[in-house]
């Protein structure tokens, strides 16, 4: 097939071709430059004028001597709201709201809408705020009659004597948080949904952790609900921590030195987690990463009482389900002497190992969210406590188990790696022993004590305990 031959197409156009359209947008875009340069911030009077107050206020000039125009209000309203190191050095102050109403008795929507960010923004960090407030009250009924606003301006105006009310005392009544969040309710009256902002940490401060301030250790309060929320938990508040960080350093504080109530710890638990689990579990970073270790180690010693109190239960429960008449008749002797180390106060771990019939039996004793924490040993019957007592290491057992005591933990040996869940019994007897001595190649620290029913075993642990300055007394 012989494909068609066509001529060469030549295209010819002049010189110029096209350049009236370019001249035409270069002058259109010179021309929309010069309208932004005459209205908006960007102008070069208004940089110029911005450096010259900042210089002033710098060198200690009044602020009535520097404030002088209408043009030199939008520089200072622009400053206060765009310049956080310049509004903490010189804040908004009743004196200077006065003198703005000198120079010029009202100020425009737009100035009005940048102060009412600033109260959003700023709030209790404005000197006066209760005659700041009145200010913006003012204002909003000028304009409101005046002219027509913006939405959020409109809404400011129907809103005012509850949004900028000193106190806020209407502001909170509106507010029923089992039926709207706290996001919802700022969306609802157009407020800027910001954690860094003065307005929210104050509500924040208001809502979730002054309640908790006004309790005493143990008591309940309605709020304790709505903390243990994802949301309101995880809740930035300040310094970096979250709304649940800061109720639970709180509620340890007040419990400082105390034993720390059963509905509080399960409550931190409920809003940080357990600290002995794994350091780079998702659950620690949210909780416990962000505050003081001295909290997780307090932490710590509270949930070994916990841990105390369950052994012991079991322990208990043993006795009666075996019918073990030397399991009965030892259990008061045990309990008074692990009550007796928890006195010392030199508790700073524990963990549990339970058998299969010691976790049915707590399984159906505490709700899912009280449950402490443990590994489960694959044995019917036989379960352990580990108790890290300073630097030493006692490890008991029920029934007919030898306790230990070990000056230091084998390296290789997962007793404290809380990932590592199930347990063989040997691995925490003869396994253990033999870990040790493998690597530390001496066993003179390491004692292995039988139960007797004379008791024996006490005097003999608190002779051990005391050559590691631990003094146990027991009754």
């Amino acid at each position: 097939m012989v494909k068609p031959q066509l001529p060469d197409l030549t295209f010819t156009l002049p010189d110029h071709s096209g350049m009236l359209d370019i001249n035409i947008f270069q002058k259109l875009a010179s021309d929309l430059k010069k309208i932004g340069e005459a209205s908006s911030s960007e102008a070069r009077w208004f940089h110029r004028r911005r450096q010259e107050i900042v210089e002033a206020f710098s060198s200690g000039m009044k602020f009535k001597h520097v404030i002088v125009s209408s043009r030199d209000i939008r520089v200072i309203i622009h400053l206060w709201s765009t310049d956080t190191a310049f509004f903490k050095k010189y804040p908004i102050t009743k004196r200077h709201l006065k003198q703005l109403s000198k120079i010029k008795k009202h100020l425009t929507p737009s100035q009005i809408y940048s102060l009412i960010r600033i109260y959003f923004y700023q709030f209790d960090h404005i000197d006066d705020l209760k005659y700041f407030c009145s200010y913006i009250r003012e204002h909003l009924n000028y304009l409101c009659s005046k002219r027509r606003l913006s939405k959020n301006m409109t809404f400011y105006c129907e809103q005012k004597d509850i949004l900028f009310e000193y106190g806020l005392k209407s502001f909170w009544e509106n507010l029923y948080p089992s039926e709207t969040t706290l996001k919802q309710y700022f969306q609802k009256f157009h407020i800027p949904w910001d954690h860094t902002s003065q307005f929210s940490i104050a509500s924040k401060q208001h809502l979730y952790i002054e309640p908790v301030h006004h309790i005493k250790v143990g008591e309940q309060t309605a709020v304790f609900e709505l903390l243990i929320s994802h949301d309101i938990k995880h809740m930035p508040f300040k310094d970096r921590r979250s709304v649940g960080q800061t109720v639970a350093m709180l509620m340890m504080d007040k419990a400082q030195n105390k034993s720390m109530p059963d509905n509080w710890r399960q409550l931190i638990i409920k809003l940080l987690g357990d600290p002995r689990i794994p350091k780079s579990s998702d659950q620690y970073q949210k909780g416990w990463a962000g505050i003081p270790i001295m909290y997780e180690q307090q932490m710590r010693k509270w949930l070994s009482q916990m841990d105390l109190i369950v052994f012991l239960e079991i322990l208990e429960e043993v006795g009666k389900q075996t019918g073990n008449d030397m399991i009965r008749r030892m259990f008061p002797s045990r309990k008074s002497f692990l009550e007796s180390i928890y006195k010392t106060g030199m508790i700073v771990n524990t963990r549990l190992f339970l058998s299969n019939d010691a976790v049915e039996f707590i399984e159906k004793r505490y709700d899912d969210e009280e449950r402490p924490l443990f590994a489960q040993i694959n044995h019917k019957n036989k379960s352990l406590i580990h108790i890290q007592i300073g630097q030493v290491h006692l490890i008991e057992g029920t029934h007919n188990y030898s306790a230990r005591v070990l000056d230091r933990l084998p390296s290789e040996h997962p007793i404290i790696d809380h990932q590592q869940k199930r347990f063989m019994l040997t691995e925490l007897t003869t396994g253990l022993d033999q870990s040790y001595i493998n690597e530390f190649k001496d066993n003179s620290n390491l004692f292995i004590v039988p139960h007797d029913i004379h008791n024996a075993w006490q005097r003999k642990l608190t002779e051990i305990f005391k050559n590691f300055d631990i003094h146990v007394e027991i009754y």
